[in-house]
């Protein structure tokens, strides 16, 4: 018994001993480097306001559109970044039905844009002009959660309804800030994460569709406000976009009494009405507005914005579709026009301003 406990005892010994090593029955994972993230949040939204109103003896009638867009970045529910501004633009018509104003409907820029022309600064009470205000109102934004932001204490004035009431506020911004806060609101709920951020920008362009009233069609002024915002990576390739329309039409009759729209509270954009746009029995590759934008967008990712400018297009001929994309990647994906798009893109891009 004892020798055979002692060669149990040996051969474990050797066994324990061996100097050949284990073969292991799987290759261990190679370890990947961290991916470099900003924790970064970019949205953007809008939001419209439309005023009407009948031509008469003594005034001519009109239809105003606000289109009021913002874009923030967060980290976390901090707001690092905004941008606010509005597309603000009028069509007059007199009791015949005819189009008085404006009188150039391709000259279309923003309050923003408009700088010190935007005429404000006369009625200010604090002697500031719209700019100038809004800048105010954006930096004071910026520290605070979206919710403190939306949430601001505000005050109607005699002149003024939601007008800042708070003291950071009472020198600086002493206009009307509800379409402004909703805005944020807006762009905040639509925002989403985006790696490699150093630049962000917004941009807009406006164009103006009107027509006189005839006995057998309504005339109308339409405004279509194509808004984007791009973050740009360290080399300037965009990688992040979002576009989106606002697009929002006043009709009226010979006699110069508004017939459109019924309801001037309900304004969703082209991609807030999604499926309802109305685009899908009119496309040849059988997708809606807001599909076609989607690929546009995703055309982008990797490019920059003067790739996008260049992007060869045609025009189809019908009257309807000029600056149609002319790539591969787009022919079954999208097949409308993307002019006012591109030229949104390249003033996002020329608006972009550093993220620390």
């Amino acid at each position: 018994m004892k020798k055979l406990l002692t060669l149990l005892v040996a051969a474990m010994v050797l066994v324990g001993c061996s100097s050949k090593p284990a073969t292991p029955t799987e290759t261990p994972a190679e370890t990947e480097a961290p991916v470099e993230t900003t924790g970064l949040k970019v949205g953007i939204g809008s939001v419209t306001s439309i005023k009407v109103a009948d031509a008469s003896e003594d005034k001519d009638g009109q239809a105003q559109f606000n289109t009021t867009f913002a874009t923030v970045v967060l980290e976390g529910d901090v707001i690092k970044y905004v941008s606010i501004d509005t597309a603000q633009n009028t069509g007059k018509f007199s009791t015949a039905g005819a189009v008085t104003a404006p009188e150039d409907p391709t000259v279309t820029p923003t309050k923003k844009e408009k700088g010190a022309d935007y005429g404000m600064l006369s009625a200010s009470a604090i002697g500031k002009e719209w700019f100038e205000q809004i800048e105010a109102l954006e930096a004071y934004a910026v520290g605070k959660t979206v919710a403190e932001v939306v949430a601001m204490p505000t005050v109607n004035t005699e002149d003024h309804d939601n007008v800042p009431d708070v003291e950071e506020l009472k020198t600086t911004c002493t206009m009307s800030v509800g379409d402004y806060l909703k805005a944020i609101q807006v762009a905040a709920d639509n925002a989403v994460a985006v790696e490699n951020v150093a630049k962000v920008g917004t941009g807009s362009v406006t164009s103006l569709n009107i027509a006189d009233a005839t006995e057998d069609k309504d005339g109308q002024v339409q405004a279509n406000t194509s808004f984007a915002v791009v973050a740009l990576d360290a080399d300037g390739k965009i990688v992040y976009t979002s576009i989106d329309t606002a697009q929002n039409a006043g009709k009226f009759n010979t006699t110069g009494v508004i017939t459109a729209p019924e309801d001037t509270t309900v304004t969703p954009t082209k991609k807030e009405k999604g499926a309802d746009y109305g685009m899908l029995s009119a496309s040849e590759i059988g997708k809606e507005w807001f599909e076609q934008i989607a690929a546009l967008e995703a055309y982008a990712i990797g490019k920059t914005p003067q790739e996008i400018i260049d992007m060869p297009t045609f025009d189809k001929g019908d009257g309807n579709h000029t600056n149609v994309p002319d790539v591969e990647e787009l022919k079954t994906t999208c097949t409308m026009t993307i002019g006012d798009y591109q030229k949104a893109i390249q003033s996002a891009a020329n608006n972009a301003v550093e993220i620390k």
